[in-house]
């Protein structure tokens, strides 16, 4: 990756950071994108101008522009990588979502996948790597009850990568999805007095994987490299999960 140039959402914590990490060591250029400025300048203090940043939230349906804004003013002419991990998460059925809660499900989840899809797509064929990564979630296969509104999202998710994947082929612009199962990342924090310390969840769901363990973000950042890099030069419309096994039980 030494070299390229490299977007990535939700970049400033979990399975995002650690890409971030993995990609500057590689000597990869990183545009980050997340909503938490203090986590951003905090990253951009670790990794110095290995690193450009800019605070947005994907569920205003004008960040995708300052994205577009943000590339152009950092001098960005050309990208080799794009990796879509902004999500919206929680335990909402879809029976008890209001319609504007919907909304924002799709429009982190999907809406701003195509959105940012579209605007990178001419700076994309300018590059090299060629290759967009998508963060899905086992979910989106195998939905559990509670879940419906993120699961469906991401499942719309795993239908768009196949279908750019057709779309972009002809420019050699590979698309691919990870789909994870449970990861160890401040997503699981509590959110209410009643939700047990994270600690002890990851303790309760690790045996629920065939492998007897959560994953940890490195185990999903690893495969999203490979998925940038030339060795998957030939991958192009696949959905991996990253589960431990999990998707088949």
């Amino acid at each position: 990756m030494q070299g390229r140039q490299v977007l990535i959402t939700g970049g400033s914590a979990g399975i995002g950071l650690d890409c971030v990490r993995m990609l500057t060591e590689a000597g990869a250029r990183v545009h980050v994108v997340a909503r938490d400025r203090e986590r951003l300048d905090a990253l951009q203090n670790q990794f110095g101008e290995q690193v450009t940043t800019l605070a947005a939230d994907l569920a205003e349906t004008d960040a995708v522009a300052a994205v577009g804004a943000h590339l152009e003013a950092v001098g960005v002419a050309a990208l080799d990588g794009l990796v879509i991990n902004a999500a919206k998460y929680g335990f909402r059925s879809l029976s008890d979502c209001s319609l504007a809660e919907l909304q924002a499900y799709f429009q982190v989840n999907a809406i701003s996948a195509i959105q940012l899809i579209n605007l990178t797509l001419p700076l994309l064929r300018k590059g090299e790597g060629r290759s967009i990564v998508c963060v899905s979630s086992t979910l989106a296969t195998r939905p559990i009850a509670g879940t419906g509104a993120y699961a469906a999202t991401k499942a719309a998710l795993n239908s768009l990568v196949q279908t750019y994947a057709l779309e972009c082929a002809g420019d050699q612009i590979r698309v691919n999805a990870v789909l994870p199962g449970v990861v160890d990342t401040d997503i699981h924090e509590p959110r209410t007095d009643q939700d047990p310390p994270r600690a002890e969840k990851m303790a309760a769901l690790g045996p629920m994987h065939p492998l007897g363990r959560v994953g940890s973000v490195r185990d999903v950042s690893a495969l999203v490299m490979f998925l940038l890099g030339d060795q998957s030069a030939w991958t192009t419309g696949s959905l991996y999960n990253v589960d431990g096994g999990i998707s088949l039980v």
